[in-house]
Parts: C-alpha cells; sequence; structure tokens
C-alpha cells in the first residue's frame, strides 16, 4: 500500500512533464501533418515529398550530436530550447505565406523535433527511480499518444483556417507547451549514471560500426526485424503525408481526421492482449500471420478514406504490433550474451527512421501520378515482399519458446513523426 502511496505520489509530481507531452505532441504532429497541404499551395508536390524527406535525414544526421549536447547541458533545459525553437518556426506563419516562410518553418521544425524524443527518453529514465523506469517509458507512450489523436481530430477544422491562424494554433500550443516544461521536476542526474531500462537507446547511434555487427550475429529474427520496421517507417511516412492532403482536398472531414490517430490508439488498446496472446501461441506462427495482416489491410487502407480508413488502420496496426512483438523475442532468445540489447534496439530505431525519410519522398513523387488510393497502396507494398520473404526463407529457422516477462521491453516503434 505505502509503495502503491510512493508511485502514485512520483506520478503525480511529474504532472507538468506528462501536460508538455500531451501539448507538444499535439502541436508538432499538427505542423508535420500541415506540411504537405500547405506546401502544395507552393511547390509541385514531388518537391514537398523531397524537402520532408530530406528533414527527416537532417534530423537524422545530427541524432549523434544533439544526445552529447543533452548530457552536456540538461535534459530539461534543451527541451525547453527545442520547444522554443518549434515555436519560433509556428510564428513563421504568421507573416505573408511565401516559399521563404514555408521553407524556414519546416528547417526550424527540423531543431524542434531533434531533442524531443531523445530527451524524452533520457529525461524520464534520468529522473524515474529504477523499479518505476518501465511504467514512466508506458506513460510516455499513452501521453504522447493522446496528444497525436487530439492533434490528428482538429486537423480537419484547421485545414479551413489561413496559414496566419495554423500559426496561431500551433504558437499558443507550444507557449503553453514551455510554461509546462519549465515548471516540471529537474533532472539530477545524467542517464548514464545508472542503466535503468536495458533498451536505453538514445544514444545507440555513436556506436553505429560496433551496433551493426551486434545485428548480423542475430540472423534471421534481425534482418526481419529491421526489414519490417524500414517498411512501417516508409507506410506511416506515406500516410502522414497523404491524409492530409485528402483532408485539405474534401475539408472537415472529421472522421478521416480521427483515422490519423487510429494507428497510436490501436496500441493503446490492444498492447496487454498482443503480448497476452504472445505468452500463449507460436511466435513464429504470430510472425506468419501478423505480416500478413500488416500487409492485406496496408493495401486496402487506401480503398476508402473514411469509416474503412479507420477499421483497416486499427487492423493493420495490430498485425503491425503482433509481429514486432513475437519478433522482438526471436531476436532476444538469439542473443546469448544480452549486453548489448540498447545497440540492438537502437539499429532497430535507426532503419525506421530510415523508412520515415523514405516514406515522404514516395509519396510525393506518386500523389500527383497515381493519386492518394494507389499512392498508400503502394507504399505498403513492401510489408507484403517482407510476407513472402519470410514465408518463403525465415519460417524454417527455429524459434524456441521464451516468456514475455523474461524480455527487455520492445523498442517503441513510431506511427507518427518523432
Amino acid at each position: 500500500m505505502a509503495s502503491a502511496r510512493r508511485g502514485t505520489g512520483l506520478f503525480l509530481k511529474f504532472t507538468p512533464f506528462w501536460v508538455f507531452l500531451i501539448l507538444f505532441k499535439f502541436a508538432g504532429a499538427l505542423h508535420y501533418s500541415l506540411m504537405s497541404p500547405l506546401g502544395e499551395r507552393l511547390l509541385p508536390l514531388w518537391a514537398v515529398g523531397f524537402l520532408m524527406g530530406g528533414a527527416s535525414l537532417i534530423q537524422l544526421l545530427l541524432d549523434v550530436p544533439a544526445g552529447r549536447l543533452l548530457d552536456r547541458f540538461g535534459y530539461r533545459k534543451l527541451l525547453t530550447l527545442t520547444t522554443l525553437i518549434f515555436l519560433v518556426g509556428a510564428l513563421c506563419l504568421f507573416f505573408k505565406f511565401t516559399v521563404v516562410t514555408y521553407l524556414t518553418s519546416m528547417a526550424l521544425s527540423i531543431f524542434g523535433w531533434l531533442f524531443f524524443g531523445p530527451g524524452i527518453n533520457a529525461y524520464l529514465l534520468s529522473s524515474a527511480p529504477k523499479e518505476s523506469a518501465g511504467r514512466f517509458m508506458s506513460l510516455r507512450d499513452v501521453f504522447g499518444s493522446v496528444g497525436v489523436v487530439l492533434s490528428s481530430a482538429v486537423l480537419p477544422f484547421v485545414l479551413l483556417l489561413s496559414p496566419t491562424h495554423m500559426g496561431l494554433v500551433l504558437s499558443a500550443s507550444f507557449v503553453a507547451a514551455i510554461i509546462a516544461i519549465v515548471v516540471s521536476p529537474r533532472d539530477h542526474v545524467s542517464v548514464h549514471v545508472e542503466q535503468k531500462l536495458p533498451t536505453q537507446h538514445y544514444y545507440i547511434r555513436r556506436e553505429l560500426h560496433t551496433s551493426l555487427g551486434m545485428i548480423r550475429k542475430l540472423n534471421p529474427a534481425s534482418t526481419t526485424l529491421l526489414l519490417l520496421n524500414t517498411a512501417s517507417g516508409i507506410i506511416y511516412g506515406v500516410i502522414w503525408f497523404v491524409v492530409p492532403l485528402v483532408l485539405a482536398h474534401q475539408a472537415n472531414d472529421f472522421m478521416l481526421g480521427i483515422g490519423l490517430g487510429i494507428f497510436d490508439f490501436a496500441i493503446v488498446v490492444l498492447g496487454f492482449l498482443l503480448g497476452a496472446l504472445a505468452d500463449r501461441l507460436e511466435k513464429k506462427r504470430l510472425v506468419f500471420f501478423g505480416l500478413l495482416i500488416f500487409s492485406l489491410f496496408g493495401l486496402l487502407l487506401g480503398s476508402g478514406f473514411g469509416l474503412l480508413f479507420i477499421l483497416f488502420g486499427f487492423l493493420a496496426t495490430s498485425g503491425d504490433e503482433m509481429a514486432s512483438i513475437s519478433l522482438w523475442a526471436w531476436l532476444h532468445s538469439l542473443d546469448r550474451e544480452h549486453a548489448h540489447d540498447g545497440a540492438v534496439s537502437g539499429i532497430i530505431n535507426l532503419f525506421e527512421d530510415l523508412g520515415w525519410m523514405i516514406g515522404p519522398v514516395a509519396a510525393g513523387l506518386l500523389y500527383g501520378l497515381v493519386g492518394p488510393s494507389w499512392t498508400v497502396a503502394i507504399g505498403a507494398a513492401p510489408i507484403l515482399v517482407i510476407w513472402v520473404l519470410y514465408w518463403l526463407v525465415f519460417q524454417k529457422d527455429h524459434m524456441p519458446s521464451i516468456e514475455s516477462q523474461l524480455l527487455p521491453a520492445k523498442p517503441h516503434k513510431r506511427r507518427h513523426k518523432m
């Protein structure tokens, strides 16, 4: 009972930070969603796609120095700075809407996102007691998803506004986020002082060569998981490029706006159920059917941008998570030493980032040529290729039985911009 009260008290102590997470993800996801429809007003869509993919590439390249700066100057300080930079990017929309203001807003958003992902991970791991670290990281995902779902819900209405009023909505949210992070508890210790989670991987790209060597030793599970994460990054990158454009062309479609948030909502609803399912059923079979469900409903996502999109999005994400959980268990069983779990999960996330870079570029090239439905279907095609590859090549490999409670936490998969 006393332990439960301490846990509740600790959770309440971080209330301002949970509010910050919701507000930042609300404004950040909304800004990212607006980039394709706003860019369409000024530039060819292929150019918009390359700009959005290029922004992800720059963020990826700057990740290592960002991690070093976080360690040196403090996590809360740089989370405040990164939100302030994002605020300036939102304020750009107050000026006359031109290519210059659009590009400036997008460029500043790169630095707005740069410290956010690694910063919140490091802040929570440095602040939470060791016994509560896993729960704190779960709360990170829940509150971040709340912000994304809220931004998806208001997107159809924000698209009806002028760029100036869009900037006002974004700026107000970022100002509130700055206030929340400023009053959040300070971080008193570096996350490196104590390794609280085996998947503490926010700085792992500093050791890229070593990490890739570890991945090669864990085939075939590692290759399948890397391919799956790359393909999922591509399809989610395509969706977050295409759906805002569809909304802009058929404004005030509230159901489609909700559909953008369904990918995170599915995990919030089904996370525990899928984990329990992975305990009871053969994981090799779960990978097979998870990939099949993900590829099938991913291909069908573009067939209807309404209720069907929500249904197919929910089912596709369920298949994605089912395969990911089982592949992570397989990967863990192949790693005898478990001395590099953080390195492995860091590389897994790196390949997902590559997918998020490819997705908008592909969508920008395809949207004008084949339309939104086929663009989404083509974006999902790599998942089908992975399922066929797994069926023909990898399924014959032995996957030993392993209980999920013995696994380190699976790396969080992004189904929205981070």
